[in-house]
């Protein structure tokens, strides 16, 4: 379960505490996490420590950020269960970010997801007291959503999709702000299934800052939407994985 270090049998000619501790140990952690990332396992595998934008919604409970950090990590890892393994940290109320076990290659993919500050190696692993607050030249990277009233765009990338949404769905959420010229949902090229995540282009920048402004953390299908500036370059060619973004359950 999220959250869960270890689970080791206590035996009668050990105390307590010397399970606790051993099972603990950063050897422990790391082979418990090594299976968790999706590449060989040759490759290095570290400890990151993630800092995170702060979401452009309101959050209501600590449940949901972690929600949101696993999908964040779901992008590099391909799934849910291997991204809540990785996951050993996370700071979600003032300062906004997670630490993970993954290897080197993973940490390279996971700092070019939309809403990652930076992926930095966790030199307090061990420690619960980590470093998530943004200074220097990580404040140079502002999240794009947070100037909604300055952006012009035609291109929108949106995350946090239901599974069962489907492009009409999506369509008639948006076509409220003007004229759209494409809407499409990634789907999975095995499964068939959406990644969770659209791209949506608008005739005009209005539109698509319109669009941006208003659709940011509404709820389609039971999700909560992220909507943000869509990259240059089309994410759907750059990420393999199977993917979705900030998906906190309401009830």
């Amino acid at each position: 379960m999220p959250g869960v270090l270890a689970v080791t049998m206590v035996k009668d000619d050990v105390s307590e505490k010397d399970n606790l501790s051993s099972s603990l140990s950063p050897a422990n952690l790391a082979s418990f996490s090594d299976a968790a990332c999706n590449h060989s396992s040759s490759e290095k595998s570290e400890f990151w420590l993630v800092r995170m934008e702060k979401p452009g919604v309101e959050v209501v409970t600590k449940a949901q950020m972690v929600d949101h950090y696993t999908q964040i990590l779901m992008k590099v890892v391909g799934n849910e269960k291997d991204a809540q393994v990785s996951i050993y940290h996370v700071s979600w109320e003032e300062n906004y970010g997670f630490c993970c076990h993954i290897d080197e290659e993973c940490a390279k993919e996971l700092a070019d997801v939309p809403g990652v500050i930076s992926v930095l190696p966790d030199s307090n692993f061990g420690s619960d007291k980590k470093d998530y607050r943004v200074s220097g030249d990580d404040s140079s990277k502002p999240s794009e959503a947070t100037q909604v009233a300055d952006v012009k765009t035609k291109r929108l990338f949106v995350t946090g999709l239901s599974f069962y949404t489907s492009e009409k769905t999506l369509r008639e959420a948006f076509e409220p702000f003007g004229e759209l010229v494409e809407v499409k949902i990634i789907m999975d090229r095995i499964s068939r299934r959406s990644k969770g995540y659209a791209f949506i282009e608008y005739t005009t920048e209005e539109a698509g800052g319109a669009a941006l402004k208003a659709m940011n953390g509404e709820i389609i299908n039971g999700w909560m939407i992220v909507v943000d500036i869509a990259k240059t370059k089309s994410r759907d060619q750059k990420t393999p994985f199977g993917t979705s973004s900030f998906r906190p359950r309401f009830h």
